[in-house]
């Protein structure tokens, strides 16, 4: 008779265990959700820095044109946005993530297509984004080399 009264106590644990996370869940401050523009700004650029560092992972060399992109797949909305003329990429840079004191880290790899006249987030060559003004992005340093505005991807031949 010595189990019988541990089945009620069992019992009680797991009712409890059940009820007081209803109670919880609704208690707290509310989480800040948006779908603000420069949210999307951000993870654009984010992932056109992942996409980028996975070309030049994969190739050993950094990418010269959206055809050299790998896993465009799995970055859907970088590569829609270098394709769409959202977001400006200087071709040719070797990525240096985690680099921040790195030669050259502070200069631009990308950028949204309105940064220079309005400023914004940008995506620089250690793979971080940072917000500049359109000031502090005319002073920045920039690569020489061609961008993805110089040519347009999906232009047909003869048209």
């Amino acid at each position: 008779m010595a189990a019988f009264p541990r089945i009620p106590t069992a019992l009680a644990c797991l009712l409890a265990a059940a009820i007081v996370p209803t109670f919880v869940i609704g208690c707290g401050p509310p989480q800040s959700v948006t779908n603000a523009p420069e949210h999307y700004d951000m993870g654009s650029l984010e992932e056109v820095g992942q996409i980028y560092l996975a070309t030049f992972t994969a190739k050993k060399k950094p990418p010269a044109s959206m055809k050299d992109l790998v896993k465009a797949d799995l970055f859907v909305g970088g590569y829609n946005a270098i394709k769409n003329g959202e977001i400006i990429v200087y071709w040719g840079v070797i990525p240096t993530p985690g680099d921040a004191a790195g030669e050259g880290a502070g200069e631009i790899l990308a950028y949204k297509s309105d940064v220079p006249t309005k400023g914004g987030y940008v995506l620089l060559k250690d793979l971080t984004t940072p917000i500049m003004t359109a000031e502090e992005f005319q002073a920045a340093p920039k690569p020489a080399g061609p961008t993805s505005a110089d040519t347009k991807p999906d232009a047909k031949k003869g048209s």
